[in-house]
């Protein structure tokens, strides 16, 4: 059995809170992106962990024992949460019972067994994951080899960060445009791999990390490690606005030169198809006074066009009003 243990999914905060809780699943690539996944062979029944004789320790199964007598297994013991290596002197499948022995360690009152490996069985185990990016599967698999207690961190940032580049696709023709070479989305998916693996079990298929595959979102950042890889802080949603994808609070914009500044804007088709967004830029003088008209630009996003993406607002020069020392930028939707 293999359990998802954790993701760089971050909870998001909302007041009033709802239910299910908001999560945010955008990534940055410059930072590390672990998927935690825990190998269990077979799992134990809980409560079942027994004496079975002065040196073995017996367990029941959930499911039937496929190794046999004489396999090195290792045995996780919930109490002292430690990984207990041993060898199986026996096993019975009426009922589904798995015997071992654990050298210089008999069987102590309150041991508890949650699951057990087979290092025999499986022997060279390991982890192969794939992404399959904005619908394309990417032939570089990611290889993770588990901990003595079958947890194995498989980063996918290496991937991801190979899938942006240097150029930028704004090239401020329009007034907005989707940055494909900095953002995109992704599915994460996995198996599981070991020598001597029979013709039947090397075939094994990939497993989506969830039914249907969970939708992730990257975009070209760097984050510290305080920070984490998750972006949730720039991306809106029903309960939060965001900021400018910026680490400038006031970015100077230069009058007469090319510029532009970029917004995450999240899938908006999955809550409500067709939907518009609206940008309004108003410029200020140095009273902090509105100067020329309030310039309120409505555009039609196509759920295939701008959504998913890091989105670059460019300002045109000929629209900034003499007098006018700053500007803001407000980009809302339905």
């Amino acid at each position: 059995m293999i359990t998802v243990i954790s993701t760089p999914a971050c909870s998001v905060a909302c007041t009033p809170v709802v239910s299910p809780a908001l999560q945010s699943y955008w990534l940055a690539t410059e930072s590390p992106n672990n998927f935690r996944l825990l190998r269990s062979d077979y799992e134990v029944i809980p409560g079942s962990t027994i004496a079975d004789s002065p040196t073995d320790i017996g367990v029941f199964l959930t499911a039937p024992f496929t190794g046999q007598s004489g396999d090195s297994i290792s045995a996780h013991d919930i109490t002292t949460d430690a990984m207990l290596v041993g060898v199986v002197t026996g096993h019975s499948h009426a009922p589904e019972t798995l015997v071992f022995q654990i050298p210089g360690i008999p069987y102590v009152a309150g041991m508890n067994i949650d699951y057990v490996n087979n290092n025999t069985q499986y022997s060279g185990f390991y982890f192969e994951s794939r992404l399959v990016i904005n619908g394309i599967i990417q032939p570089l698999t990611i290889i993770a080899s588990p901990d003595t207690f079958g947890y194995a961190d498989i980063d996918v940032s290496g991937v991801l960060r190979i899938s942006t580049s240097l150029g930028k696709d704004g090239d401020y023709s329009t007034l907005v445009m989707k940055e494909e070479t900095k953002s995109g989305n992704f599915a994460f998916e996995y198996r599981t791999r070991w020598f001597g693996k029979s013709d039947v079990e090397a075939v094994n298929p990939y497993i989506p990390l969830a039914s249907p595959n969970m939708v992730w979102y990257y975009a070209e950042c760097v984050r510290s490690e305080e920070q984490g890889s998750n972006l949730h802080e720039y991306v809106a949603d029903v309960c939060n606005d965001a900021p400018f994808l910026n680490s400038f609070d006031k970015p100077v914009y230069f009058h007469g030169l090319p510029w532009d500044i970029s917004f995450i804007l999240p899938e908006l088709y999955t809550v409500s198809p067709g939907v518009d967004i609206t940008i309004t830029i108003q410029f200020y003088n140095s009273y902090n006074t509105v100067v020329g008209a309030a310039l309120v630009y409505t555009i039609n996003v196509d759920s295939n066009n701008l959504d998913g993406h890091v989105v670059s607002l460019s300002i045109d020069a000929t629209l900034v009003p003499v007098g006018a020392t700053y500007f803001t930028a407000q980009i809302t939707a339905p």
